[in-house]
């Protein structure tokens, strides 16, 4: 069992997106929040000149020596593996990963998805050694390492940044390798200009996270510190630094995933992940909206208060079984659940790892609860944890801005006028009433079939809620399948443009 610490790295915050991919979303005829699929909207092509442009590197080390964010790193050595053996890539070639044993690259491991031969001893000194290393590859004779990945940049440059810059430094012109820093917080600017300025200097880094929001926060950065009037910032010519979209969804195909063709025609278990801090979901709005929509129509979300209890109980006699959110994360004792969602409201903590993805994906709905800053400068693998699991994630226009690989397939798209739970409750049919009085959403349930036009707020606003209903919330694993490759297929235009040094 992994105590409630060891879940943070499943939900953790990572990695930059690409310069490269500025996403337009076209929208489909009745809706203005229908989304293109996800082939349309994650295109990334290679030009003809780069699609013949042959790799100038073959010889991968991921590196870290911080304890969480394995299921980003795993999922990106599959990548570069994945590349390798394709036909985008002939000859010699490899990946290693320099860290602790995790149970997640474990887990992947037995999928299938890395060989047992890729992990090697975390820490400086295996890694540094085989960073100088000319004898490394017996079927690659003189071949060094070209590509150093650290999983956790912000971290790790502090412990092997020095060494890693004297490795480079003693290597001749043509041997050369490219930090690729894992960067994973927009908002983290204290290691930041001085830690990647000699790397910035040689022409030798790249960034990567794992989103598009902030991949746009650090271009823009990065053009702030080119022009900067402080010279040590201006002459490290940062404009040059490329930056990378790494999507770290693992392929949990032969996890086996459940069959959820059948069972309740409505959602029934929602799924919020992350820790338990008020600055990082929003329970607060997510509580209150519970509260007063059961006090509105608790048997359409499955409830009977109880009065002898003070809380709601689940409904034998309701027409549907009862809705239940589960809150997964760490540092529980942070967040107190009201007494009356005591039933309804449930915290799920200390899964070992195969556990955590059974629990996942047994979930009908993921609900974000993000707080702004996951739309404009820092990112959640919650997005993440979803699509590997198939599970449809509740999002809105802003949401696909920040997050491309929910475009399509996976988002189950609301207005944003429209709260989560109020989302949730017109997909169970149930009564739902608007926050402020004057503003009456009791027909909106009935948009899907009636074609109304004279419900509250813009023709636009119920044209967006008629579209979410009639797209409902379940997808078959044909339409999973579809869209996870044209992820992968994303990523693999990433990966060849490290290889490539495009």
């Amino acid at each position: 069992m992994i105590s409630t610490r060891s879940l943070q790295f499943t939900f953790a915050l990572v990695f930059l997106t690409s310069l490269f991919c500025l996403v337009h979303y076209p929208t489909q005829q009745g809706s203005p929040l229908a989304t293109t699929s996800a082939s349309e909207s994650l295109q990334l092509q290679f030009s003809e000149a780069e699609q013949t442009k042959p790799s100038r590197r073959r010889h991968v080390a991921i590196a870290t020596a911080f304890p969480y964010h394995a299921e980003v790193y795993g999922a990106l050595a599959w990548a570069f593996n994945r590349y390798f053996h394709s036909e985008k890539q002939a000859g010699p070639n490899s990946v290693r990963i320099y860290a602790e044993d995790t149970e997640f690259v474990s887990l992947i491991m037995k999928l299938g998805l890395l060989p047992g031969s890729i992990m090697h001893p975390a820490g400086a000194e295996g890694l540094i050694a085989d960073v100088r290393s000319t004898i490394l590859f017996p079927d690659d004779p003189g071949a060094m390492i070209d590509v150093v990945a650290l999983g956790t940049c912000e971290f790790d440059l502090w412990g092997l940044g020095a060494e890693l810059l004297q490795a480079w430094d003693e290597r001749p012109t043509d041997k050369k390798f490219m930090l690729v820093c894992g960067t994973h917080n927009g908002k983290d600017a204290v290691w930041k200009p001085k830690s990647l300025a000699e790397w910035s200097k040689r022409g030798a880094l790249r960034l990567l996270t794992i989103s598009d929001h902030v991949s746009r926060h650090f271009k823009t950065q990065l053009e702030e510190w080119s022009d900067s009037k402080d010279p040590d910032q201006r002459l490290s010519f940062f404009e040059y630094v490329k930056v990378d979209a790494f999507y770290p969804v693992s392929d949990f195909t032969n996890f086996p995933l459940p069959d959820k063709s059948g069972g309740p025609k409505v959602p029934c278990t929602g799924l919020l992940q992350g820790g338990f801090e008020k600055s990082r979901r929003d329970y607060d709005r997510i509580f209150f909206d519970l509260v007063r929509l059961l006090r509105e129509d608790p048997t359409g979300w499955g409830y009977r208060w109880s009065g002898a209890e003070r809380k709601y109980l689940p409904d034998a006699s309701a027409p549907n079984p009862p809705f239940v959110l589960h809150l997964l994360g760490w540092s529980r004792q942070l967040l107190e659940i009201p007494q009356e969602l005591e039933r309804v409201v449930v915290k799920d903590v200390d899964f070992n790892m195969s556990d955590f993805y059974t629990f996942v994906q047994s979930m009908d709905i993921v609900i974000p609860g993000f707080s702004p800053e996951d739309l404009t400068r820092q990112a959640s693998s919650t997005i993440h944890t979803a699509l590997e699991n198939r599970i449809p994630i509740l999002a809105t226009r802003a949401m696909l801005e920040a997050y491309p690989p929910v475009a399509g397939v996976p988002s189950i798209v609301r207005p944003a006028s429209l709260s989560e739970m109020e989302a949730i409750g017109l997909l169970r049919g149930a009564k739902i009433n608007a926050e402020n009085p004057a503003i009456n959403f009791k027909d909106l349930g009935n948009l899907a079939s009636s074609g109304k036009h004279d419900c509250v707020g813009p023709a636009e606003f119920c044209e967006d809620v008629r579209a979410m209903l009639q797209q409902g919330w379940k997808r078959t694993q044909t339409q999973w399948n579809q869209h996870l490759e044209s992820v992968w297929k994303r990523n693999e235009i990433t990966i060849g443009r490290i290889l490539k040094d495009i």
